[in-house]
């Protein structure tokens, strides 16, 4: 992390995060599982979907922004008891993206995100 003392030869924070990104942009896909019909008292089939993310750098913030889009969400049924795109990335894929993220050396000073 940058620091005014210990500034790796970089005038500013934002120079510092530039100087250490990777590549411009990358694509992940993560299946999850969704209600496909319940039938109550904990008695549900379950389907799968994908959710595909895009991770790009945003020089304007000096780090990675992510967006995310659910192709097939058109057959997730909410009335099953299922939530929308973003409640899907917040409780399963955030945390597979942010491992993911981790792994490849884009670390969380590096994520707008």
């Amino acid at each position: 992390m940058w620091s005014e003392s210990n500034n790796y030869g970089f005038e500013n924070e934002l120079d510092y995060l530039r100087s250490i990104k990777k590549d411009e942009s990358y694509t992940f896909t993560y299946p999850f599982e969704y209600i496909a019909k319940n039938y109550g008292n904990d008695n549900y089939d379950i389907g799968t979907a994908d959710m595909v993310v895009r991770v790009q750098w945003n020089d304007a913030e000096a780090g990675y922004t992510v967006a995310y889009d659910v192709p097939e969400m058109d057959k997730i049924d909410p009335a099953e008891g299922n939530g929308d795109a973003a409640s899907f990335y917040e409780s399963d894929v955030y945390w597979r993206l942010v491992s993911d993220l981790d792994g490849m050396g884009i670390s969380s000073e590096l994520r707008a995100i």
